[in-house]
């Protein structure tokens, strides 16, 4: 089919040269063939460089798992180091097949390419970066309860990329890695137990020393307390309605438990001071009231005393005809009173 083409192009192009066509085709094939076996070698030396890229991987990921190392950083390293072995194989075939080509030619065009995908890509990098040092530094560890910013729940996954949370409301928060290793985090799970407080006030007609011990009691009988730190119960501050008591205790530092215990130990803190008869005040406020008609003996004094130290001309004028301050009686209704 092919040759009734060309001799068909051939009989239309008096021009036309057949034989220069298949002289091409025939250095084609003999360039090809004459390069066959540097193919086959770049071909085996590639394939042996993928082997090593395969094995390379296994060795870091076991070894992370020998030196504790984090799961996932260590199969991010063993990944980086098998594409750097694979791309080095790469270029070894590559050279192996054409002996002019340089690979440091190749990097050298790349470099001001890179340079603009960095600029692209910046805040990709940041967070890959970024998602590189949490797992290598681990601050956190997927299980811990952390809070960041606005969010706060359990540590679901940790990648290159981002950081995802399940919030205590049930919701997936998914965090970039440049935002979390940059911003303040509190890791509430670190330790194996938490400090708890919370304040509680009494009547200052109470007795503060029976009040204490009522609470630490209740401390001591509640279960999920530790006893090791021991709680702590103390007089912070002297409220206008009340005696107020600082309570400190430690409990497991899982969110549940201290929201569990710290119910427990509100509950029991009042049915504890209800039963020993000790008031828990809420706030008041007391409104006293000036009588300006000088009906009571206090504002009858009090015009009296001002009316003395006011000058002459001043208490004239506050005076009635007889000479009596207005809103005052005389001496003697003052004495009837």
């Amino acid at each position: 089919m092919n040759i009734v083409l060309l001799q068909t192009v051939a009989d239309s192009n008096p021009d036309f040269d057949l034989s220069i066509v298949w002289r091409t085709i025939k250095d084609l094939g003999e360039g090809f063939l004459a390069r066959l076996p540097y193919l086959v070698i770049a071909l085996i030396v590639f394939g042996v460089f993928l082997i090593v890229a395969r094995i390379i991987k296994r060795v870091v990921h076991a070894a992370g798992k020998n030196t504790r190392l984090d799961v996932m950083l260590a199969d991010l390293l063993g990944r980086l180091a098998s594409a750097a072995i694979t791309v080095l194989g790469l270029f070894v075939a590559a050279v192996i097949i054409f002996p002019t080509f340089k690979p440091g030619d190749l990097v050298t065009g790349l470099g001001i390419t890179s340079v603009a995908i960095g600029f692209a890509f910046k805040d990709v990098l940041q967070n890959f970066f970024a998602g590189i040092l949490i797992l290598w530094r681990r601050p956190f560890v997927v299980g811990d309860q952390i809070r960041t910013k606005d969010y706060e729940g359990t540590v679901e996954e940790i990648n290159v990329r981002s950081t995802r949370l399940k919030t205590y409301d049930g919701e997936r928060a998914v965090l970039p890695n440049g935002d979390v290793y940059t911003s303040a985090i509190l890791v509430r799970t670190a330790y194996d137990k938490r400090r708890v407080k919370f304040t509680v006030g009494i009547g200052y007609p109470d007795s503060i020393e029976e009040a204490r011990e009522t609470i630490r009691r209740v401390l001591r009988e509640t279960e999920g307390v530790m006893g090791d730190p021991g709680p702590w119960v103390y007089v912070a501050e002297l409220a206008p309605s009340s005696v107020n008591f600082t309570v400190y205790f430690w409990v497991g530092s899982q969110q549940a438990n201290v929201l569990k215990v710290s119910d427990r130990v509100a509950t029991g803190i009042k049915n504890a001071l209800d039963r020993a008869g000790i008031d828990m005040p809420f706030p008041h406020t007391v409104v006293l009231f000036h009588d300006a008609t000088g009906s009571r003996e206090g504002d009858i004094e009090r015009e009296r005393y001002i009316s003395v130290r006011q000058p002459r001309g001043r208490a004239a004028d506050r005076a009635d005809g007889d000479g009596t301050p207005r809103g005052t009686s005389s001496r003697g209704e003052g004495a009837e009173r």
